[in-house]
C-alpha cells in the first residue's frame, strides 16, 4: 500500500461508488421485480464498508488534542447544500413543498453526511479506549436501537447506530492488521462464504422480503411479521455485510489503476448522482423501466458507469469542490484555540 497514496482504498472507493449509483437507480424499482433483491444485495454490504472506509481514515481527525474542523465543517457544508439541492428539485417537481425542507430528519442519501460528523465528534471519546469494548458496545446498541419505533430518520439515529460499528472498526483497525486479513489463507475461507450468502440472497431474496427490507437500516423490529427476529436479522445482515465486504476487499488491485482517480473524487459523485436520479424519476423513466425486467438492469448498470464517468471529470470534480470549499480560516482558527484553553 502506497505511502504518499492508498491506491487500494481508491480503488475499492471506486467501485463502492458505482454500486452506490446503481442501487440509487435500482431503488425506485419496487414489487415482484426480480431487481429488487439485487438492489437489496447491493445494500446488504455497500454502505457498511463505504462506513468502514471513513473510520479507517479518521485516525487523522483528532490529533494530539485537536480537531480537525475544516473537515467536519466541510461535510456540514456538504450535508446543507446536498439536503437544500434534493429539496429544491422535489419542489420543482411538486412532490413537496420547499418549505418542508428538514435538516434534522433525511431518509435519503444525505444522511452518510451527518452520520458522518456525529462518528467524528465521538472520536474523543472512544480514542483511549480498547477497542473490543467499543465494537461490543456498539453492536449491542445497533441490535437494540430495532426496538424502538422514535429511534429512526430524526438525526440519522438508526444509521449512526447500526452503521457504527463499521465506522468503530475501520477507526481501531491498524494497517498491518489489515495487510495479515487480506492473506491468502483467508481468502480461501471468507471468499466461498461470501459467495454462498450472495447466492442465497439472490435465490431466496424473494422469499424473504421483509427481513431483506431492514438492510436500509433506517426502520425499527415492528416492520417485521415476528418482532422478536429483529435482533437475529438484523445480526445476521451485519455479518452478511463483514463477509461480502471482506470478500470484495481481496479483488482489489493494490497499485495505480483507471479507477483510483475516481476514488479520489468520490464526493460529487456521490452528491450530484442522487440530484440526475430523482430528476429522471420525475421525468417518469420508471415507469418504462419496472416493466423491463433484467433488460432494466443493463440499461441502468450502463447508465450507473456513465455518471460516474461524467461526474468525475476535473470541471465538475473542480466545481463542486469550489462551492464545497470553505472560506472561514478564522473560525477554524478560533475553535482551535478554544479546545486549546
Amino acid at each position: 500500500m502506497n505511502k504518499e497514496r492508498d491506491y487500494f482504498f481508491d480503488n475499492l472507493k471506486a467501485v463502492l461508488i458505482f454500486l452506490v449509483v446503481l442501487g440509487h437507480f435500482l431503488l425506485p424499482i419496487h414489487g415482484d421485480n426480480p431487481l429488487v433483491v439485487v438492489k437489496r444485495l447491493i445494500y446488504v454490504f455497500h454502505m457498511p464498508l463505504f462506513v468502514f472506509i471513513s473510520g479507517y481514515f479518521a485516525k487523522k481527525i483528532y490529533k494530539n488534542g485537536q480537531y480537525n474542523f475544516k473537515k467536519i465543517l466541510y461535510l456540514l457544508k456538504a450535508y446543507v447544500v446536498f439536503v437544500v439541492a434534493i429539496q429544491i428539485v422535489y419542489a420543482i417537481a411538486g412532490f413537496e413543498k420547499f418549505t418542508e425542507i428538514d435538516f434534522f430528519s433525511q431518509s435519503g442519501a444525505p444522511w452518510y453526511l451527518f452520520a458522518m460528523i456525529v462518528w467524528y465528534l465521538t472520536i474523543p471519546l472512544v480514542r483511549k479506549c480498547k477497542a473490543v469494548p467499543v465494537l461490543l458496545l456498539t453492536v449491542v446498541l445497533a441490535l437494540t436501537a430495532g426496538y424502538f419505533k422514535n429511534v429512526g430518520d430524526f438525526l440519522c439515529l438508526s444509521r449512526i447506530l447500526v452503521f457504527g460499528p463499521f465506522f468503530y472498526l475501520g477507526y481501531f483497525l491498524e494497517q498491518k492488521t489489515l495487510e495479515k486479513a487480506l492473506q491468502t489463507k483467508f481468502q480461501r475461507l471468507v471468499v466461498p462464504c461470501a459467495e454462498a450468502i450472495c447466492i442465497f440472497i439472490l435465490a431466496y431474496g424473494a422469499r424473504l422480503k421483509d427481513s431483506l427490507g431492514m438492510v436500509y437500516e433506517n426502520i425499527s423490529y415492528y416492520e417485521l411479521e415476528e418482532v422478536w427476529k429483529g435482533p437475529m436479522v438484523r445480526l445476521s445482515l451485519m455479518i452478511a455485510a463483514f463477509l461480502i465486504s471482506w470478500a470484495i476487499m481481496f479483488f482489489i488491485p493494490r497499485g495505480k489503476t483507471r479507477l483510483s482517480v475516481i476514488g479520489q473524487n468520490t464526493m460529487p459523485v456521490y452528491m450530484l448522482h442522487r440530484i440526475l436520479r430523482d430528476i429522471l424519476m420525475f421525468a417518469g423513466i420508471y415507469d418504462y423501466l419496472g416493466d423491463w425486467g433484467w433488460i432494466a438492469f443493463f440499461i441502468l448498470l450502463g447508465l450507473s458507469a456513465g455518471i460516474v464517468y461524467v461526474l468525475n471529470n476535473s470541471h465538475v470534480v473542480n466545481q463542486v469542490n469550489r462551492i464545497l470549499a470553505l472560506h472561514t480560516p478564522q473560525l477554524i482558527r478560533n475553535l482551535k484555540r478554544q479546545r486549546a484553553r
